[in-house]
């Protein structure tokens, strides 16, 4: 019965656990955790306990599992699939769960990594959808603050499928560490490496919103990466300890501009080859600031009779109002020939080839910019908002410059200074090209999250650090 109760328990300190790392072992201790799969904890507690001296532990290839939960393509998608590419896979082994289209998905990922779709019954895409359509309906707060609790009860409930699932895959997987992608918003995948007793570390690649659940699993978290130091603050402030986050910048891919691409996309959209152009990368939600840019450019083009802007990207989370909006705000402007909307680019380097100057013009504080560094790696001067992280990755004026986006006649002539400028568009651009390839290159990227991983592993089942 003493043996049972013994393989009992060691199968449930498995499960909890798992096997991260192998332990040099004294014949008396080999067999009972080669039988048991005991974790290194364990096997350190059964020497303390039979006398038996410690040996020397050696890491092996760790196990990540990245989960991503956003349905709309993004920059947390996209640095997920550069760190995948990246990393050294005989010492991290990397596996992704993520709810996108399995076309986007292939594109970036290609054969690196074992990717998997899992999606959540209710997405927080299908919740915002149903909130938004609440808010227009002509009811008091009496009415639809009790029908968001029975949505936001019904949505947790069937959520569980997706918990579950997540949990047989951690298990069957032997995952060491569990890869929050999406900070603390996939609060399902935070309960269930919690509740595995896995170590899990949490990305900050956006501002943190911790209510109540997500203080109780910051307090278990083994670390934070944050995407800049705008966000490390932001974390603090939330109440995260300093000591737990560790600030790595989102990596850039070396981009190559082919000339005879260049050609041929200029040809597509009718570009003469003296014609400047100007444009706004990413996806189009309200807080990027096209509006902002529209507005500016349209200055702008009024002054240069041969600059096009574009816009280049489409809507994000299934909200096309803003793309009517900003057809209609263009249309007001009587510039409808000097604009061109492209939509959705899956490889957007061809895109910034043809460009003379990008603009950066987030009007809420931005938390990185990946636009900023990929267009600085072509060797592309930037104009960046002056609002969160863009001040952390560009010296104004020399190697791009900053500036208030919401201030349309500043916007506009720091745009028409590059423009004009074809010297100072080379110098601002080739340093920043210089810059990007220093600080934002893919290797340093992952040998850091390698680190991290690690580190977290050595810090694993320690929330003490929390206060």
């Amino acid at each position: 019965m003493e043996s049972h109760i013994k393989w009992w328990a060691a199968g449930w300190r498995w499960f909890r656990t798992g096997d991260w790392v192998e332990v040099a072992m004294d014949p008396p201790l080999r067999r009972v955790a080669d039988n048991t799969q005991q974790s290194a904890e364990s096997v350190a507690e059964e020497r303390m306990r039979t006398g038996v001296r410690t040996s020397a532990v050696k890491e092996r290839k760790i196990r990540v599992l990245i989960i991503d939960q956003a349905t709309a393509f993004g920059g947390s998608i996209i640095v997920a699939s550069r760190l995948v590419r990246a990393i050294d896979a005989s010492k991290v082994e990397c596996q992704v769960i993520s709810e996108m289209d399995t076309a986007i998905l292939r594109s970036h990922f290609g054969n690196w990594g074992k990717v998997d779709v899992v999606r959540h019954p209710l997405s927080y895409e299908d919740h915002a959808r149903i909130t938004r359509w609440l808010g227009r309906m002509p009811m008091s707060n009496l009415i639809t603050r009790p029908v968001m609790y029975g949505i936001s009860l019904i949505s947790a409930v069937m959520n569980t499928v997706y918990a579950w699932r997540l949990g047989l895959r951690i298990v069957r997987g032997k995952i060491d560490v569990i890869h929050l992608n999406n900070e603390l918003y996939n609060s399902e995948a935070a309960l269930v490496a919690w509740a595995l007793g896995r170590c899990f570390i949490v990305h900050a690649h956006g501002p943190a919103q911790h209510g109540f659940l997500q203080r109780f699993l910051a307090r278990r978290a083994h670390g934070f990466v944050a995407v800049s130091t705008h966000i490390k603050e932001d974390l603090v402030r939330k109440g995260v300890p300093e000591q737990m986050i560790e600030v790595i910048p989102n990596p850039t891919e070396p981009m190559t501009i082919n000339p005879g691409v260049v050609q041929s996309i200029r040809a597509r959209y009718g570009l003469g080859p003296a014609q400047r152009v100007f444009g706004i990368f990413g996806r189009i939600v309200s807080w990027k600031g096209h509006r902002e840019f529209v507005l500016a450019a349209s200055e702008v083009l009024r002054s240069m009779p041969d600059a096009v802007a574009f816009v280049v990207g489409d809507v994000s989370d299934g909200d096309r109002k803003l793309w009517v909006d900003l057809h209609d705000l263009v249309r007001q402007q009587g510039l409808t020939d000097r604009f061109i909307f492209t939509g959705y680019i899956d490889k957007v380097v061809d895109l910034y080839g043809i460009m003379d100057v990008v603009v950066h013009a987030s009007i809420s504080p931005e938390p990185f910019g990946l636009v900023i560094t990929e267009a600085m790696a072509c060797g592309i001067p930037v104009v960046a908002s002056n609002l969160g992280a863009p001040r952390e990755i560009i010296d104004d004026g020399k190697d791009g410059l900053i500036v208030d986006p919401k201030d349309t006649p500043a916007l506009a002539r720091a745009i028409a200074t590059l423009l004009g400028d074809e010297r100072l568009r080379h110098e601002m651009g080739e340093r920043g090209r210089r810059k990007v390839l220093a600080r934002y290159n893919m290797d340093d990227y992952a040998r850091r999250m390698e680190q991290a991983y690690r580190r977290a592993l050595r810090n694993d089942r320690a929330p003490s650090a929390h206060p």
